[in-house]
């Protein structure tokens, strides 16, 4: 099936859900569609392989979403593609491939004393204090525990819990939420809220550094092989 540019006159709102239905369709149908577009972003969401043409209709890259972010293949394409690039790339990846950072926590009963002992002895900066459900409420360091008696006294110091993300969520939606913390880092819950671990920049620029091996790996496999 041929589809030449069928979202093109659609506001974004209605384009987004017209994009996410036609994708749970393809899933269903199975059908290998040729899906042109102009827009960059649309062809990174749909598409399993992107042609990217140049002059006189030549084929200046053709790859997978992620090779062609990762490792364009000349400045036509670095320049089709547009800035941001490399982190557009993180919307191929999820937190559940990442090996989260732990940190020391408390909960709201606990006494300071033990949440002192415990930050002390994991050489972390950040304590997290927990509710009684192990939800994240307040990012603590040392000097903001020996201000309080308890957990509980704690609420008004350290820093307030902004950046929460569930397991399933992409490193981009991911790092939009790090944004938002003074900490610079996400807590990463389950589905009932509870802390899993947290996802720092360290973790990114690490996942961004792997995509653009991989691509090179593969284009140099492919030049070997010619």
């Amino acid at each position: 099936m041929l589809m030449d540019e069928p979202f093109g006159a659609i506001d974004p709102i209605t384009r987004d859900r017209l994009q996410n239905e036609f994708l749970r369709l393809q899933a269903v149908l199975g059908k290998t569609i040729v899906f042109v577009t102009h827009d960059i972003d649309e062809a990174i969401k749909m598409g399993d392989r992107i042609a990217i043409l140049g002059e006189r209709s030549t084929v200046r890259q053709i790859d997978t979403p992620e090779r062609i972010l990762a490792l364009p293949a000349d400045e036509f394409v670095d320049d089709f593609i547009g800035s941001g690039s490399t982190l557009k790339g993180l919307h191929f990846e999820r937190v559940s491939g990442l090996d989260l950072t732990t940190y020391p926590t408390m909960a709201l009963d606990d006494p300071v004393e033990s949440g002192l002992t415990t930050l002390q002895a994991s050489r972390q900066e950040w304590l997290l204090l927990l509710d009684s459900e192990r939800r994240p409420v307040r990012w603590l360091r040392a000097g903001d525990l020996k201000r309080g008696v308890s957990g509980k006294g704690l609420l008004q110091y350290g820093q307030h819990v902004r950046s929460r993300v569930e397991e399933n969520a992409t490193l981009h939606d991911t790092l939009e939420e790090m944004l938002k913390s003074s900490t610079g880092r996400a807590c990463v819950v389950d589905a009932r809220g509870r802390f899993v671990g947290a996802v720092e920049i360290g973790h990114l620029t690490e996942v961004i550094r792997r995509l653009r091996d991989e691509a090179q790996a593969h284009y140099d496999s492919l030049e070997g092989s010619s």
